[in-house]
């Protein structure tokens, strides 16, 4: 009995989600042994793949499976300081029609997000108009 054909689309789906999953659980050990470089290397990875998963998904018009790795890309952002990415990948995953209480949680990780990623904003515009004022 043959086995029916994947399609080459789906196929490289399924091994790219297993990727994530796989790169997650990875800095998670790495993570829990004290590795912390290495795990920051896996969890940028894992950040890159649940993007690319995300924007395969939506091609194929699956947005609501889209924005759940949108924001498992978003939340490996956040632990590894990038905050505007996670905010842009968060903002996605709003415009879609979500569950409430899905949309709130989302909702507090995005407020949490902006709020970091508007300190150092804060920090440089100070120190910009100290300089200023120091020379002007």
């Amino acid at each position: 009995m043959r086995h029916p054909k994947v399609k080459p689309f789906e196929a490289e789906l399924e091994r790219m989600l297993g990727e994530a999953s796989w790169l997650l659980s990875h800095a998670q050990a790495l993570a829990d042994y004290g590795r912390e470089e290495e795990a920051v290397t896996e969890i940028t990875r894992a950040a890159n793949c649940e993007e690319q998963v995300a924007y395969r998904l939506d091609a194929a018009g699956r947005e609501q499976e889209a924005v759940i790795h949108r924001i498992s890309a978003a939340s490996c952002y956040e632990q590894l300081g990038q905050y505007a990415r996670a905010v842009t990948l968060l903002r996605a995953a709003l415009s879609r029609a979500l569950l409430e209480e899905h949309r709130a949680e989302i909702e507090r990780q995005l407020t949490r997000c902006l709020a970091k990623a508007h300190k150092p904003l804060r920090r440089a515009s100070s120190h910009v108009a100290r300089v200023q004022a120091a020379a002007g």
